[in-house]
């Protein structure tokens, strides 16, 4: 019945590929974008763009997708699948279009364009030059003009290691300025060596601000003494088998190095003024960064993270959607204005034409400075890229195509959410929504609800109510686009609640399928404890569809069933705890 449904499926795809092929080859050769569409939602009426590209030829950009072969990028053909038509947009120059290729990029947001995600929040270290023995602090924002920042660190691992690594190894007070004046004599620290005890008069200010003097040196960038020092104690602990401080010990050099590298890139002759792009990237994720040299000083460092991001673009490519929305992002917030030359290691698609279009000069290194600030961006993209890495737990597009196949769905998952409901005997009723798109969790897209019509331990009553808000027509206006599936956590009688609720509200083209936990038969005569896998129920069937543990499938459906009753039960004991110290205070 499953392989009858996919040939019928394939038919129907083979079917309207060839007639959109037909279609493309009545469009112009004039240049212009094009704009592929997904088919209509019922909630919104209107088809949704999944991709924006630019031509110089409309003709025979379009025509080339709907050929009958199949595409060297995986995530072309899967775009296929799910593309219901076309449209295009003429211009009269490829400049235009390239321009306005952007601008619908950043306003539709389409789930196949590479799109870059500026991350403002890069963290700083930060010097008090009013405080009479200043401290080395932590921060992720630029606010007072009487300190003295250093950064953007590429990750926040970094920025602390080189604050903890500094701090202890200058013997500089870490405590807070509360703590400092209040002190009567010396703490601990004091004790082990890790500071010098301003607090109680054990150094003079004179030579508390040399070693503030040593730090911000390391910082600017003078950082051969204390990496020599690192060196020779992680060569130290190798030789004594301590493989775990030795380890700690290459990670510290490793941010000392970091910021190092990017505090010291100047041109003596202050003539350098240029920004300069870099790019790292993994099977699953990607990250770009952009260094704004001005006067021969680096003054910016811009982190993007990119978003829809496929392994198999070629580096030109990449390269092309960073500089181009980079620069327009730019122009559009009237920020720093971005130079004139613009450095890569790679050049990009069609540089010759962004180089008209966006009045910019793009050249590879050539000189010592250009290939150190080439190198310097992009040790800055691997360290953000390895920092992303330890925060990223993607399954992949493996996974998802696992659970399209065990599941027999129709499109493939991209876009999984997945509900809890949390009450303890009725009281603070609450639910959670959580997110995964590609296989990873998207915590921007994550959802706390109170319940507000519920009285009481009705969990089906507060599903109605959940389903009801997220669904409405209020929730899908605002861009909150619809899931291609939905997770309810539960057997047999949570998924036909479920779908109960989905008929009631008529919501359409979502998937649905409830996942129960393994289960312990109790049989204290059988020889053996019998237990039973995880569970899928989908809706018209009776018997549960088994999850095996090693499977990607398992992996990545349970990983969003416990994220969501993690979601909740936090959200639920917040509530509660609340609720419990006001009745104190009361």
């Amino acid at each position: 019945m499953q392989s009858m449904s996919t040939g019928k499926e394939e038919l129907k795809r083979s079917t309207k590929r060839t007639e959109l092929l037909e279609k493309a080859k009545n469009l112009a050769t004039t240049s212009g974008i094009y704009l592929m569409r997904a088919s209509a939602s019922s909630s919104q009426g209107k088809h949704q763009i999944l991709y924006v590209g630019k031509a110089k030829n409309l003709r025979a950009r379009v025509t080339s997708y709907f050929q009958p072969i199949t595409h060297e990028h995986p995530r072309t053909e899967l775009m296929l699948q799910n593309v219901e038509d076309f449209e295009v947009i003429h211009t009269e120059t490829e400049n235009e279009a390239l321009v306005l290729e952007c601008t619908f990029i950043k306003r539709h947001k389409p789930k196949f364009n590479v799109m870059l995600k500026d991350d403002k929040h890069y963290p700083y270290l930060m010097i008090s030059t009013k405080d009479e023995f200043p401290r080395i602090e932590w921060t992720r924002k630029i606010v007072n003009k009487q300190s003295r920042y250093f950064g953007p660190f590429p990750s926040g691992f970094a920025a602390r290691t080189v604050m903890k690594l500094l701090t202890e190894t200058l013997r500089l007070r870490d405590c807070s300025d509360n703590t400092f004046s209040h002190r009567s004599r010396a703490c601990i620290l004091y004790q082990m060596d890790l500071c010098s005890a301003p607090c109680v008069g054990k150094i003079s200010k004179e030579d508390y601000h040399g070693l503030i003097d040593e730090a911000i040196a390391v910082l600017q960038g003078k950082s051969n003494k204390i990496v020599k020092q690192l060196k020779l104690d992680m060569k130290l602990a190798a030789e004594e088998e301590r493989f775990e401080d030795a380890a700690r010990i290459r990670d510290e050099i490793q941010s000392v190095e970091i910021v190092s590298q990017t505090q010291s890139v100047f041109d003596p002759d202050k003539r350098a003024d240029i920004d300069v792009f870099a790019f790292e990237k993994n099977e699953a994720i990607a990250h770009g960064v952009v260094l704004q040299v001005r006067g021969g000083r680096l003054i910016v460092v811009k982190h993007y993270a990119l978003h829809n991001f496929d392994s198999t673009l070629e580096d030109e490519a990449i390269a092309y959607d960073l500089l181009t929305q980079h620069v327009l992002l730019m122009e559009e917030k009237s920020e720093v204005a971005h130079a004139k030359d613009v450095l890569l290691k790679t050049l990009p698609l069609d540089h010759e034409l962004l180089e008209s279009a966006l009045k910019i000069k793009i050249k590879t290194p050539k000189s010592d400075l250009q290939k150190q600030l080439v190198n310097v961006a992009h040790t800055n993209a691997k360290f953000a890229l390895e920092g992303a890495k330890k925060e990223h737990t993607g399954h992949g597009v493996t996974a998802l195509e696992e659970v399209q196949t065990k599941l027999g769905l129709d499109k493939l998952p991209r876009r999984i959410e997945c509900y809890d409901i949390s009450n303890f005997q009725g009281d603070e009723s609450v639910a959670s929504r959580v997110v995964f798109i590609d296989g990873a969790p998207d915590k921007n897209l994550y959802r706390k609800y109170k319940i507000k019509t519920v009285i009481g331990p009705n969990d089906f009553a507060s599903m109605r109510e959940i389903f009801d808000r997220r669904f409405s027509k209020m929730d899908m206006e605002t861009g909150n686009e619809k899931p291609d599936l939905v997770v309810v956590d539960g057997g047999k009688g949570q998924l036909s609640q479920a779908k109960a609720i989905f008929d009631e509200l008529g919501i359409q083209g979502v998937d649905l399928v409830g996942l129960a936990k393994a289960r312990t038969e109790q049989n204290f005569q059988a020889p053996e404890v019998e237990s039973s896998q995880e569970r899928i129920f989908i809706p018209n069937r009776v018997n549960p569809i088994p999850l095996y543990p090693n499977s990607r499938a398992y992996k990545l459906l349970t990983h969003i069933r416990d994220e969501a009753h993690r979601f909740a039960i936090t959200f639920h004991r917040a509530r509660r705890d609340k609720k419990s110290m006001k009745s104190k205070l009361d």
